[in-house]
């Protein structure tokens, strides 16, 4: 029965080194095979010491560990019981030294073949270590727990099968979504990823050391046992939540932009579908929402409202959808019944955008466009401030566009008379902070690439 135990054992533990020896390769296979081949090769040849537990770096500890044993032995129990702070220091010295050449080696490994992502690789090697290090120890006390026979055997190869349990639900639960998250080139707080494990291996490292002695108590043995299984599966758990929040974070990120991707493309092209009632101001919409961000940049607005400015431009016209066409494509001066028809279109339009309920914001443009500072414009007579600020951003760059392009009536305006319009108009038209940057704008204009 003890042999047969013994020898069950001894394959579980063997075939749990090799079975995560193989999960090891498949994963970084998984994650790292942009690296190239022939480097994860290079790489994985340097871990067939994995299998055999680490036997060429465990001997940096082997020599302070075992000098520490000799020094207990060569004790009596009285002496012994004294120097058990001794023996947690060397416990913990021991397995720091052990965890340190391993990561040492590791990170060489990986500096020297030149990988990319190192960040993530170690996180994959550290969670190996902390579950693989909770299957090192050797549970028998005198060949017994609790006065019962063989049960020290039976508790290592519980302890086997749990490993292969860890380490399969880690690459099932964790590699497998983790090597979506590294492909997105997401932004990871990897000390959250790397020191958890990390430290559970010098810890519990320490502590096979102390289950191993044999003055060790059976109970230590016991909790250790159970204490190692419940972290390694808190964390694989713990990981999983972690990634697959950041997976579906990054889902939603993705599918937020795709919206407001899709947003501006249909703003834009209802803006082209107004722009294409008169031949002379096709693109104008697209223009003046170019030049009122341009605006809202010098004026050292943030980004977002600098894309609130953008979208109202975009929509300013909108409202001439119900001017008639024959007054728009008017070659010659407008009556005064055709000017009052036209003055209506910032009221139709801030009508039609007052529907869009997610984004109230986008009438201010089109209502307000055509409001004078000092109070003289329409449709509701507004002046200074009490126009909207991104509606005297956007009546700027409106009348930029409209002198700087062709139309039915004239060709575009020298620059100088541009900049002399706009100086003139300053504080009377315009907003003079705006005016004054605009002014800014042109005279960086140097060869007049902004006009149409």
């Amino acid at each position: 029965m003890q042999t047969a135990l013994k020898i069950i054992e001894y394959v579980a533990s063997s075939g749990l080194d090799v079975f995560i020896f193989v999960l090891m390769l498949l994963s970084i296979k998984k994650c790292f095979w942009e690296e190239g081949r022939s480097k994860i090769i290079m790489f994985l040849v340097t871990l067939v010491i994995f299998p055999l537990k680490w036997i060429i770096i465990a001997m940096f500890s082997a020599v302070f560990t075992d000098a520490t044993i000799a020094y207990i032995y060569g004790q009596d129990l009285e002496v012994l019981a004294t120097n058990i702070f001794f023996i947690i220091v060397s416990s913990i010295i021991s397995s720091i030294i052990f965890i340190f050449s391993v990561s040492i080696c590791t990170i060489i490994g990986i500096i020297w073949l030149k990988f990319k992502k190192i960040t993530p690789f170690l996180f994959l090697y550290t969670m190996y270590i902390a579950i693989f290090v909770t299957t090192i120890r050797s549970s028998e006390i005198n060949g017994e727990l609790f006065s019962v026979p063989y049960i020290g055997s039976l508790l290592n190869i519980t302890i086997s099968v749990l490993g292969f349990v860890a380490a399969w639900a880690f690459y099932r639960m964790v590699v497998l979504k983790f090597s979506e998250l590294i492909k997105e080139n997401t932004k990871i707080n990897w000390k959250l990823f790397i020191i958890p494990p990390l430290a559970f291996s010098v810890l519990f490292s320490s502590l096979s050391f102390a289950m191993s002695m044999d003055y060790a108590n059976e109970n230590i043995v016991l909790a250790g046992s159970i204490f190692s299984a419940i972290i390694i599966f808190i964390f694989i758990w713990a990981f999983y939540v972690i990634i697959k929040n950041m997976i579906a974070t990054n889902e939603a990120i993705k599918a937020k932009d795709e919206i407001k991707t899709l947003s501006v493309e249909v703003m834009e092209a209802l803006a082209h579908t107004i722009d294409a009632k008169d031949e002379y101001t096709k693109g104008h919409s697209v223009r003046v929402a170019k030049y009122s961000r341009m605006l809202a940049e010098k004026l050292g607005l943030n980004e977002g409202d600098c894309e609130s400015v953008y979208y109202m431009a975009l929509l300013h016209d909108i409202g001439k959808i119900g001017v008639p066409n024959e007054i728009i494509n008017s070659k010659s001066k407008m009556t005064d019944e055709e000017y009052a028809i036209m003055k209506t279109h910032p009221a139709i339009g801030s009508d039609i955008l007052e529907e869009i309920k997610s984004r109230p914001d986008l009438m201010i443009g089109a209502r307000w466009h055509h409001e004078r500072y000092d109070g003289k414009g329409y449709p509701d007579q507004k002046a200074g401030e009490d126009i909207p600020y991104f509606a005297r951003i956007i009546s700027v760059a409106d009348s930029y566009d409209a002198m700087t392009s062709n139309r039915s009536y004239r060709k575009f305006l020298p620059q100088d008379v541009v900049r002399g319009e706009i100086e003139k108009n300053s504080g009377t038209q315009f907003d003079p902070n705006v005016a004054k940057c605009m002014l800014s704008i042109i005279d960086e204009d140097v060869n007049y690439e902004y006009h149409e």
